[in-house]
């Protein structure tokens, strides 16, 4: 009996690292933008200092906008989309590396909220 729970104990642990981030949550989502995006971006088409992020979603893809909201700088370093939007800000901003973005749950909610962004 102690032997099955032992593993049973080191099978949860184990295990529970392979999980991969839940589905992303809208309000948690709309929350972090408005604690973090909200001053740069519009949740429209319109520019304010950075991109609207309306339809940001339709154009580029999950994998794409995890990857853009963890390590900006890198993907404007190897990506033309990033490169591109680099070049066309007027103010010539770049996104920061943010520490909340280096969670991958915080990404899936924000990327959850900005798909409703294009509704």
């Amino acid at each position: 009996m102690k032997i099955y729970v032992k593993i049973s104990a080191l099978s949860f642990i184990f295990f529970s690292f392979l999980v991969p981030a839940q589905a992303g949550d809208v309000v948690k989502g709309k929350a972090i933008f408005d604690r973090l995006c909200f001053h740069c971006h519009k949740p429209s088409y319109d520019d304010k200092f950075a991109p609207g992020l309306a339809g940001i979603t339709e154009r580029r893809d999950t994998k794409w906008l995890h990857s853009f909201l963890q390590n900006p700088s890198k993907m404007i370093e190897h990506d033309e989309y990033a490169k591109n939007l680099k070049a066309s800000n007027p103010y010539n901003l770049t996104m920061p590396t943010l520490p909340e973005m280096q969670n991958e749950q915080n990404r899936e909610d924000i990327i959850a909220y900005l798909d409703t962004l294009g509704e």
